[in-house]
């Protein structure tokens, strides 16, 4: 672990989860790829395109609506109702199969493997602290196995604004409001979503380094980083003592 600021005394800690607890890509890429061929099947007319036509259709919409960035769900649907009417899918359709191709989505979007390692790392935490999910992403932590670990699961919603807006985190100090702000750590790869989110709320912030962040893409430096989750737990056991 490397640390860039003083660790003050955590009383509860956050997790993002994608890309944080397990692999995500692969997962999205079976996911996606299940998606695009329900909705070819269904309108045969998208099939023309491919995986970077339906990339870059979202980059536009999120280039129209950065917002969008914090709420994948909400990203994700609107992409593929943008792309329907592109297409010339009649508009009265178009919720309906928006809905349809997106519960299909969300069947593969589920099939994550956790590793047992983390499995016994987030036990043990969660013995020693209060521990809190937030998570920009969609996963339904019941269906992967992470439930017993989370005393809550904060995901985006129509009120809820996802990272790095501070929505999530204040529901999460609401959840326990006994502990300041700057007790808390979140831990997450993202350095938008998860580093300037916590930095925003006061929070402290661990870094995983082995997710899909890039040094390059910190606007403020964490906490600390750390690539072994275990030995972050480890640490994070020992000061409790």
């Amino acid at each position: 672990m490397q640390f860039y600021r003083r660790l003050q005394p955590v009383q509860a800690v956050s997790f993002d989860l994608d890309d944080t607890l397990y692999n995500n890509v692969p997962v999205m890429q079976r996911a996606e790829q299940a998606m695009r061929d329900y909705v070819a099947q269904h309108f045969p007319r998208t099939a023309v395109w491919q995986t970077t036509d339906w990339l870059a259709q979202r980059q536009r919409l999120l280039r129209e609506q950065p917002d969008l960035g914090s709420n994948m769900t909400h990203l994700r649907k609107q992409s593929l109702a943008e792309g329907l009417r592109y297409f010339g899918i009649n508009e009265d359709e178009i919720p309906a199969a928006v809905a349809a191709a997106f519960n299909h989505f969300m069947q593969f979007r589920n099939d994550v493997e956790i590793d047992a390692v983390v499995h016994q790392a987030l036990r043990e935490l969660a013995d020693a602290y209060p521990v809190i999910a937030l998570s920009n992403g969609n996963v339904d932590v019941e269906a992967i196995g992470l439930a017993p670990y989370f005393s809550a699961v904060f995901q985006p919603t129509d009120e809820l604004r996802g990272k790095p807006f501070s929505d999530m985190f204040v529901a999460a100090q609401r959840e326990l409001p006994a502990i300041a702000a700057h007790s808390w750590l979140h831990v997450g790869d993202s350095p938008q979503a998860d580093i300037l989110g916590a930095h925003r709320a006061g929070w402290q912030s661990a870094w995983f380094t082995g997710g899909l962040g890039r040094v390059e893409h910190l606007h403020v430096l964490p906490t600390l980083a750390y690539h072994d989750l275990t030995q972050l737990v480890d640490y994070l056991l020992a000061a409790r003592r």
